[in-house]
């Protein structure tokens, strides 16, 4: 818990807060619905209205209109969006590569192995 919490923090900017920069995640691959996105997230609705309209405000996603539903509101990155999300993930990234490096070969091993028992886990 507190390594996954040092690395929402990590990817975290002025730019974009870690709660932010999740949601920035979620949109990556597809646009969805702020009650799609509240699920994933794990928060309530009203929360992801507040985070959704930052970011609106910040110029990271859009809000339209679904073609096939127009009571759906579908959010989107922008450019910037994606811009902002990259750079956080490349903060992230630089933070944990030095924290690895650091390491001697034996535990850089002991975390490989690590790493896949837990991926293995979290699929089931």
């Amino acid at each position: 818990m507190r390594a996954a919490r040092r690395m929402r923090i990590e990817s975290s900017s002025d730019a974009v807060s870690p709660g932010q920069y999740s949601v920035l995640a979620g949109l990556r691959s597809e646009e969805r619905t702020i009650g799609e996105l509240a699920a994933i997230e794990r928060v309530s609705a009203p929360s992801m209205t507040r985070i959704v309209k930052g970011l609106l405000e910040a110029g990271l996603i859009t809000r339209t209109v679904s073609a096939q539903d127009a009571r759906r509101a579908l959010v989107a990155l922008t450019p910037a969006g994606t811009v902002a999300f990259n750079a956080a993930r490349n903060q992230r990234t630089a933070w944990m590569a030095q924290r690895v490096e650091a390491l001697d070969a034996a535990d850089r091993a002991t975390l490989a192995r690590a790493a896949v028992l837990l991926q293995a886990m979290s699929a089931k």
